[in-house]
């Protein structure tokens, strides 16, 4: 294995780690990976909602995600939750 440079940096939001890995290779940070064992997928205990948008509203709520890097449900879900967190 090669010998990273540098390591791989505390990502603050979705955007920063999509810029990183936009200009960087994950076989450049080889050494700073580790093997996961023991890995426990938790069930989530979500549940599925239907919104009535307007057409343009989704138009223009798909362009933002795309924007952004991330996934429509995930941009909707991420602004909910930091609207519930500030009341």
């Amino acid at each position: 294995m090669t010998k990273s440079k540098h390591n791989i940096p505390d990502f603050k939001t979705i955007e920063e780690a999509r810029e990183f890995w936009e200009i960087h290779s994950l076989a450049d940070f080889a050494d700073d990976l580790e093997v996961a064992r023991d890995v426990k997928f938790v069930k989530r205990n979500n549940l599925v909602v239907s919104l009535d948008l307007e057409k343009e509203d989704m138009k223009r709520l798909r362009m933002l995600a795309n924007k952004k890097g991330v996934g429509l449900t995930d941009l909707i879900t991420h602004w909910i939750k930091e609207q519930l967190r500030s009341v």
